[in-house]
């Protein structure tokens, strides 16, 4: 029979430490760390949901273009362009209601998420609609300023100079700290917006 080496007593420690940390003093689970788990299983749970599937599928049409490499197609219910099924998710179309932070919010969160029926989803495209839909819901602002939100961060990931240079092609003034940055990038595109440009 093998003994446990120094390294393996080593290794069982620090597994032990880090369930422990998940755990309340008496031995009993954190509520945090219960319902991350149990969350992560009900999106686990959606991505193999019927529901979700047989509405992806009612609205796939088939390719006909020889020129491409895909044989089906989805159409963005917001935007309206023509997708591939990689290039879409099943969106909720419910606004709030799904937070799942304690384990009272479960019932709720439950039913938004897998009891729903056909008229409670969308088909959006990953990229464009979904992700500013997403971000709408969690700044609590419009889909059309979430848009705008999406250009500033954007523009905001390049470098100071590059920003400056950007604005100053508009006619802003150079700006003197990265929040002015972001609030003048902001104020550009919503003028650009209002202007049609």
């Amino acid at each position: 029979m093998t003994v446990p080496s120094t390294l393996d007593i080593k290794k069982r420690e620090d597994k032990l430490k880090e369930f422990m940390k998940k755990l309340n003093e008496d031995g009993s689970p954190q509520e945090k760390h219960v319902v991350s788990v149990v969350r992560s299983a009900i999106r686990q749970a959606w991505m193999k949901s019927d529901v979700k599937l047989a509405y992806l599928y009612s609205k796939t049409i088939p390719d006909m273009d020889d020129s491409t490499r895909t044989k089906w197609l989805v159409r963005c219910e917001i935007c309206e362009g023509l997708f591939k099924l990689s290039d879409v998710e099943i969106d909720h179309v419910h606004v709030g209601g799904s937070s799942f932070t304690k384990v009272e919010d479960f019932p709720n969160y439950f039913n938004n998420i897998l009891m729903v029926n056909f008229d409670g989803l969308q088909v959006l495209c990953k990229e464009g609609c979904h992700r500013t839909k997403t971000l709408s819901e969690s700044l609590n602002i419009s889909f059309d300023d979430a848009k705008i939100e999406r250009e500033v961060i954007q523009i905001c990931k390049m470098k100071a100079a590059q920003i400056d240079k950007w604005l100053g092609d508009r006619g802003v003034k150079v700006a003197k700290n990265p929040q002015a940055r972001r609030n003048a990038v902001r104020q550009c595109l919503i003028e650009e917006k209002d202007s049609g440009s």
